[in-house]
């Protein structure tokens, strides 16, 4: 019922399609794990997409400084430090418009094995940071760990308290994922996010709103998150410490059709099992071995019986 670094693990796997169509009855002759898979998937890859956009517009403000500071300091593209997004990826700015243009001119392996390709454009407001101040995201042929993205997001600030700590809230229209055999998803969603700061240091996040649209399987649903999604920015278990935003609890409630199915996301421990319920049946999975297309019930028996 818990998961580790989200938007690493099910940006490595969400893509793949299972084969997988095993007959039975209750959860598994009427459940596909393919809508539960993408809601989660989204929710991932707009987690890894806000990260990238918030360091490329830090990036080029500290490069619009240090150009006014030097007229003879490079305008060329800049780059993120460390290849975290992969040594190919680029940011530039278009000082007379004031939109950035985040580039990958080939697939660009990030440090956390995230492959992208294409370009996001980030339009933004004349202040950053500040209540009522904006950005928006729009999608030049750009690929996410194989699954094209599409659509309009845009973010604005709604709070600022006097420690940093924001709430934003984000909307995406006409949003596609389309994958990488052709099917895709369509969604409208709405999201919230607060991020609490301490000291200056980014300390944990929750995510509250809802999304709706039509899977790959062609099936309507919606999804609701009703107890928020926790992100931790420092979580360590057994000894090992992962890096990036951790989903550590948190409950989203999916309507597909006739079903409601209820992902819990965990109690504060830093693995990757989620527990996905329906109509009383509760079945524990691994996040890292589920699959688009593949029919719950027993998924963790199966996987060690094939070991």
């Amino acid at each position: 019922m818990k998961t580790k670094k989200l938007t690493v693990l099910v940006l490595s796997f969400g893509f793949l399609v299972a084969c997988s169509k095993e007959s039975g009855s209750g959860f598994s002759e009427n459940l596909s794990t393919t809508t539960v898979l993408e809601t989660i998937n989204a929710i991932a890859f707009q987690e890894d997409i806000d990260e990238l956009v918030s360091e490329s517009i830090v990036l080029t403000a500290n490069a619009s400084s240090a150009r006014s500071a030097d007229s003879s300091a490079d305008k060329g593209p800049q780059r993120f430090k460390g290849d975290k997004y992969g040594s190919c990826a680029t940011v530039v700015l278009d000082e007379e418009t004031n939109i950035k243009t985040v580039t990958f001119p080939e697939d660009c392996e990030g440090k956390r094995g995230q492959v992208r390709s294409g370009s996001l454009i980030i339009s933004q407001s004349d202040t950053t940071g500040e209540a009522g101040s904006f950005r928006q995201v729009t999608y030049d042929n750009f690929y996410l760990n194989g699954v094209k993205i599409e659509g309009i997001r845009r973010t604005e600030v709604i709070s600022v308290d006097e420690n940093g700590s924001k709430t934003m809230r984000t909307t995406v229209t006409d949003g596609k994922m389309i994958y990488e055999d052709g099917t895709f998803k369509t969604k409208q969603s709405t999201m919230t996010r607060y991020t609490h700061r301490e000291n200056g240091e980014k300390i944990y996040s929750t995510l509250n709103g809802n999304k709706s649209g039509v899977s790959t399987e062609g099936v309507s649903f919606s999804m609701e998150i009703t107890t928020p999604i926790r992100f931790v920015y420092d979580c360590t278990t057994v000894g090992e410490r992962k890096k990036g935003k951790v989903p550590v609890e948190g409950i989203q409630v999916t309507t597909s059709g006739d079903e409601v199915i209820t992902t819990d996301f965990g109690d504060g421990s830093c693995d990757t099992l989620v527990e996905v319920s329906k109509n009383g049946e509760v079945e524990t999975v691994d996040l890292k071995d589920l699959k688009r297309g593949e029919r719950f019930k027993n998924i963790l028996k199966r996987k060690k019986n094939n070991k």
